[in-house]
């Protein structure tokens, strides 16, 4: 079935959307800035929008632009088919400066008498969509859950709150709310697949479908002594399905202490089987990253001084780590990054109570090898815990907390072709909040505390494009 969807941008950014299907019936798209009300308004303002959907299977695409206030025509489209749509405001000079994006598979045929919210912000920086978590956490695992949500549990609780509940963020409906119930463990790392969690702590791990509500135990896998030895741990995800949990790679409170070094990967299946791999060395507040064609690297956090090499691999297939010739590497809470070919970059970290340099390593490299540094690029103060994610233009995006009893969370673009460094400040200045790549292609920070001590319950987000 075809539908002709006809709309007007709105003086206030909604899209008014009619359709005839068995009658008239109307669907309105509100445009929404969210926490940022100036968003479209700010220097330079949006003069046009346009308004893309595009079915899932790719065979449709339609789009509208006008002049907030001006008509909108998107002519027939399938109303029984799911869609994504995006956003772009652009203006007088035809530069883009307000983008948004919604959550994948949006049914039109099922929104008769709802408004569809779309969230956009201001591009080149942080801003806050709608709505809120109804909990913040300290230094808690977050994930992106079945294509559409943002979760966060275990953690410290701000306030009287179960570490173990499970608070989340739903990106079509733009807002947030608490499971119905606790999950069975106070997770220090997480594990998505589809609708289930698997929560690990000190003492167990546990699969969770939250659809449902049903839980069960995982069995701990041979060769790993209890799961103490990975939780905690960085989940890093490989292309073809498997996650793999770091215990070299978890970061301890304060900022700059790392946790306990570790030699221990957990690796989780596509299938969800649990087996266990291991480093050459022991190590702490390692960086940790999938690097296609090379394998799982991790460097750094050379626990064990002059023996251990800076760096060592777990080429696809293979069951144990291969060390690199690399120096060994003492720093302590790097990022890491892909940031070419068979190439990574650390951004990041702590050496000897200083900010580390910033270093490109070929991690493939078999002989003499070497990092080389940056000039210019390192960041401006000692920070943590770091993710780094790569944007294009050879920039790498940085989130980390500020060594020290405060540990403020702060963000930098890295540019490294231009050897600069940008800080992005955020919305609401905090610590011990989690970045998460989001399922709309955006990267969110989620939990924390304000400097005041109360609740960090906005979510944050960014555009990496």
């Amino acid at each position: 079935m075809k539908t002709p969807l006809m709309g007007r941008a709105l003086p206030a950014l909604g899209l008014l959307l009619s359709s005839c299907a068995e009658g008239p019936r109307t669907l309105t798209i509100e445009v929404v800035p969210g926490h940022e009300a100036a968003a479209f308004q700010d220097d330079p303002p949006v003069a046009r929008i346009e308004v893309t959907a595009t079915a899932a299977e790719g065979d449709v695409a339609v789009s509208a632009a006008a002049a907030p206030g001006g008509e909108l025509d998107f002519g027939e489209i399938p109303a029984e088919r799911a869609y994504t749509f995006e956003v772009r405001g652009v203006d007088a000079g035809g530069a883009t400066v307000v983008r948004g994006r919604s959550a994948s598979g949006i049914y039109l045929a099922g929104l008769t008498g709802e408004a569809l919210p779309l969230f956009a912000q201001r591009t080149g920086g942080w801003a806050r969509p709608p709505g809120e978590l109804a909990a913040s956490r300290v230094g808690a695992p977050g994930a992106a859950l079945a294509e559409r949500y943002l979760v966060l549990t275990g953690g410290a609780a701000v306030e009287e709150v179960d570490p173990a509940r499970l608070d989340g963020y739903d990106l079509a409906a733009w807002g947030g709310s608490a499971s119905s119930g606790a999950l069975p463990r106070a997770a220090r790392s997480l594990v998505v697949r589809g609708d289930l969690l698997l929560t690990l702590d000190g003492e167990g791990a546990a699969w969770t479908d939250v659809a449902s509500g049903q839980s069960a135990e995982a069995p701990l896998p041979a060769g790993l002594g209890s799961f103490a030895e990975v939780a905690g741990g960085r989940t890093v995800e490989a292309a073809d399905g498997r996650s793999f949990v770091v215990g070299a790679a978890r970061a301890g409170q304060p900022a700059e202490a790392p946790g306990e070094p570790s030699d221990a990967v957990l690796v989780v299946g596509a299938d969800r089987a649990l087996s266990v791999a291991r480093l050459r060395h022991a190590r702490a507040g390692a960086a940790a990253v999938w690097v296609e064609g090379v394998g799982l690297v991790v460097a750094g956090g050379s626990a064990e001084g002059a023996d251990a090499a800076g760096l060592e691999v777990l080429a696809d297939g293979a069951t144990a780590f291969q060390p690199r010739p690399f120096p060994p590497d003492a720093v302590q809470g790097a990022g890491a990054a892909v940031s070419g070919p068979g190439e990574i970059v650390l951004i990041g970290g702590v050496q000897g109570g200083a900010p580390a340099p910033t270093r490109r390593l070929g991690p493939g490299c078999a002989g003499a090898c070497a990092a080389a540094e940056v000039a210019g690029a390192a960041l401006p103060a000692a920070v943590a815990g770091v993710a780094a994610f790569a944007l294009p233009g050879g920039r790498v995006l940085a989130v980390g907390s500020e060594a020290g009893e405060d540990g403020l969370t702060r963000t930098f673009v890295v540019d490294l072709a231009a050897a600069q460094v940008e800080e992005l400040p955020l919305r609401e200045p905090r610590r011990g909040a989690t970045v998460v790549p989001a399922p709309n292609g955006t990267l969110a920070l989620l939990g924390g505390v304000h400097a005041d001590g109360s609740p960090a319950v906005t979510v944050e987000t960014f555009f990496p494009e």
